[in-house]
Formats: C-alpha cells, structure tokens, sequence
C-alpha cells in the first residue's frame, strides 16, 4: 500500500544562553536593529512622511449638470434695417428674474447638454453643453457672447466635499465679423483654484472646511450686471478656499448656411491623476502615524523574517555559543 503525505510539522531547535552573554547582546541588538530599520527605510526613501502638515491629493471629481445657466449675445444691427446701426440682444437663462429684466430681448433655444464616462467607473469624464440662437433678420451678424453654466462637483477621497463649479465664457468676442450661422466650440479642462488648505474632521477633532454655495443668482438681483459671470466668481473666490473653473484649451468655429449659431463648450474633467484637479489637503497627526504604520508593519515583517534567517546560520554554524536543545 502507497502512503502519502497528509501532515507536517517543524522541529524546532532551541538555543539556550545566560542573560549576560555575547550571544544574548547580540541577539537584542538585532532585534532592536530590525525594529529601527524600517522606519529608516521610510524616512530615508520619503523624508517628509512625518514632517509635511500638507499633502496634494489627486481625485477625479464627480459632477452632475446643475441646469443653471445663461446665454448673452450682442448681435449687430445693420442701418438698412433701422433708424441708426446698433445693437440687439439675444438671452436666455434658468433664472426667473433675470429672464423678467430681459422679457424684451430675443430669446434663444434651451441648452443641450450630453456627457460621458468614457472609462465606465461611474464618473463623467466629459461634458458638452451647447446653446443654439437665430439672428434677427437683417442682422450683420454676431459681436459678442457671454454663456456660463454651473456643476455640481463632489470629492470623497478625503472626506466629502462639494466645492462651487463654474463653467464661463465672458463677452467673447465673435471669431468673424459677419458670422450669421455655424457653430463656435470651446474645449476645455476643469481646474481647481485654492487659496487655502481643506481641512477634515480626524480623531478628537471635528473642524471641517466650509464652502458657501450663496453665490447663485437670485430673485433678489435686480440688475443684469449681477448676473454676469466676472461678479459672480469674485463672490466665489471671496467666500471659499477652493473652487473649479474652465481652463480654455482650443476654440474652433464653422459657417454653414442654417441661419442659426451655436455655442458649444466641451469640458473634459479628467482623472484621478489629473493634475488640473488635485486639492491640497492638511494632515493631521493621526493621519500621518495611519499611513506611517501602513507601510511600517510590512516592511517590518520581511526585515524580521531575514533576521530569523541570520540568527538561523549564526547559531546553526556555532558562530555564537549556546545551548543546543533538540526536541
């Protein structure tokens, strides 16, 4: 009959000395050798692991279309079609009291918006948002455009956040002077703006950063001019320590012959190591000790396991007297 191996167990050999003897100081220095050495391993490959008050943290923000926006355009109003050349105004908005001011003005069609995660995780990593408007008859064609939209923009990475997100383009002017039909698209990238460190609650400590979201228009603005996008990020940079905007990358345009102009803005939101994105964080005490301990205790484990191996050859081949006991 054939057996096999079912079971096994080491033998394990015991070495014996007195307390006062080369063999146990030279057994304590190891250890404590290998107690020390992987924290200088740590500060020796990072040195501000435990120094830095401050980290920089890179996070995809999650956002969401607010549907709060608004659309100024300054079209050219030719002398064959009136009295004197001028101007005329095309708008429109989300906004009930701004659209009461402008009830005269010409209106245009409702926002498109479509978005898209292209990397499937949940998050959109781009989102286009368009507005599309006729001239007036007889119109020169288009001067001036002001179109911004707000996001709802959250991070988690640290603790949870929603920090104020704008979109804006303001009073740009048209890319030709006779531009009647066709389309002008902005590309662009989200990037965070911060003038202060975020700050999460930890151990024994409940401080939270806080952002104030009172910058949106109102039924209380009473004028256009509050509700132009240069007023409304000076009252997000004066009331939070960190905001998103559109950085502008490339703008295109096109004529065709609708009889319509669009306004397009294509935002790309990046990902989790977009720089444009990434928030500096505070760390506390306890944060820091976390992380330290993290990559302490493995690193510990290996250094230890080689000094078993080490005290294994020095006492297996008498390097270091003792007392051999063999079960």
């Amino acid at each position: 009959m054939q057996f096999f191996t079912l079971h096994r167990k080491f033998v394990y050999v015991r070495y014996r000395n007195q307390l006062c003897s080369c063999s146990t100081l030279i057994v304590i220095v190891l250890t404590v050798l290998a107690l020390i050495l992987p924290a200088w391993l740590l500060l020796e490959v990072n040195p501000s692991t435990l120094r830095d008050h401050f980290r920089l943290v890179y996070e995809q923000p999650n956002v969401a279309f607010a549907y709060r926006y608004l659309l100024l355009a300054e079209v050219g109003r030719s002398a064959e079609t009136s009295s004197a050349p001028g101007t005329d105004i095309i708008s429109c908005s989300s906004f009930e009291s701004y659209n009461s001011l402008t009830e005269e003005w010409q209106e245009c069609n409702a926002i498109k918006v479509v978005s898209s995660d292209d990397d499937m995780d949940g998050k959109i990593d781009r989102l286009s948002a368009s507005v599309s408007f006729n001239l007036p008859e007889g119109s020169t064609g288009l001067m001036f455009y002001t179109f911004y939209y707000f996001l709802d923009a959250e991070v988690t990475s640290q603790c949870s956040f929603k920090l104020p997100t704008i979109v804006a383009l303001n009073k740009v002017a048209s890319p030709h002077q006779s531009f009647t039909s066709g389309t002008i698209e902005h590309r662009g990238h989200l990037k965070a703006v911060q003038s202060k460190y975020l700050q999460c609650p930890f151990f024994m400590r409940s401080i939270k950063s806080h952002f104030d979201h009172n910058y949106y228009p109102t039924e209380n603005f009473t004028t256009i001019d509050e509700f132009l996008p240069e007023q409304i990020v000076l009252k997000i940079e004066n009331l939070n320590a960190a905001y998103f905007h559109m950085e502008e990358d490339q703008k295109a345009w096109t004529k065709n012959g609708s009889d319509e102009v669009t306004i397009k803005i294509d935002l790309s939101i990046g990902g989790s190591g977009d720089r444009h994105t990434s928030l500096l964080y505070n760390s506390s005490t306890w944060q820091k000790v976390t992380e330290f301990w993290i990559y302490y205790f493995p690193l510990l484990a290996v250094v230890l396991w080689i000094l078993d191996t080490i005290k294994d050859r020095l006492f297996g081949d008498y390097f270091l007297r003792s007392l051999e006991i063999i079960p």
